[in-house]
């Protein structure tokens, strides 16, 4: 039987994460169902490899002071069936309902469906997997009532300098010490039902958060169990 929960090395050490009530963004298909406080988030949860579980995404709300508040927005991404031809891997922009307000990115985790502290592991058939805490200096976004914020894709991406163009199997591929969360832009303008509504202000998004794939899509004759890396113009699959 496969071994899955969160190792939490802070907890460990004696201390507590702070209280946090995570809520799960409805998705909305028009803006009929948008509620006078709420703004409109358009953003993509994927990973460079596919895993066989499901990858979650945390944003915390942040008060006027810069504090973290209470709430957290969670999204994820099913691991879809690669056979049938869906993944994790492709760009899936969502479209949700949010409160209006600022957030920023708190955490990430594969397979492990609670929020992970800072300092904690998630373990999954006895081998770590992709999961991180963000303390301070992560990308944010802010949310306008009756706005459309576009967040952007936010990626499960394979951060080691290694040139995974000519690089096929490695040891270390479920190694929660080679991932991380990175950022690109959505490339397809927003989608009609929502195109009249006034504008989010853009993601902030700090350099080292910003993503090295170039390309679409996963390039051709890359397998979806491990991670790619392509130039623009790479040929897709």
């Amino acid at each position: 039987m496969n071994m899955l929960h969160m190792v939490a090395l802070a907890l460990l050490a004696g201390l507590s994460p702070p209280p946090a009530k995570v809520v799960e963004p409805r998705e909305i298909k028009s803006v009929q169902g948008l509620k006078p406080e709420e703004g409109i988030v358009r953003l993509s949860v994927r990973s460079q490899r596919q895993f066989i579980e499901t990858a979650y995404l945390y944003f915390i709300q942040v008060r006027p002071d810069g504090s973290d508040a209470e709430q957290v927005l969670r999204f994820e991404r099913g691991a879809g069936v690669p056979v049938m031809g869906t993944n994790m891997i492709d760009v899936k922009a969502k479209y949700y309902r949010v409160p209006a307000g600022r957030y920023r990115l708190l955490a990430y985790t594969v397979a492990c469906g609670e929020l992970p502290p800072p300092g904690s592991i998630c373990f999954f058939g006895g081998r770590p997997l992709p999961t991180k805490a963000y303390v301070a200096g992560s990308p944010t976004i802010e949310v306008a009532p009756g706005a459309v914020t576009d967040a952007g894709d936010f990626v499960i991406e394979y951060t080691k300098e290694v040139d995974l163009d000519n690089f096929d199997l490695f040891d270390d591929r479920f190694s929660d010490e080679g991932y991380g969360v990175r950022w690109r832009a959505i490339r397809d303008g927003i989608r009609p039902e929502f195109a009249a509504l006034p504008a989010g202000p853009p993601p902030a998004v700090p350099a080292q958060f910003r993503s090295r794939i170039e390309c679409e899509q996963r390039p051709k004759n890359r397998t979806v169990q491990f991670p790619f890396r392509c130039r623009a113009g790479s040929p897709a699959r």
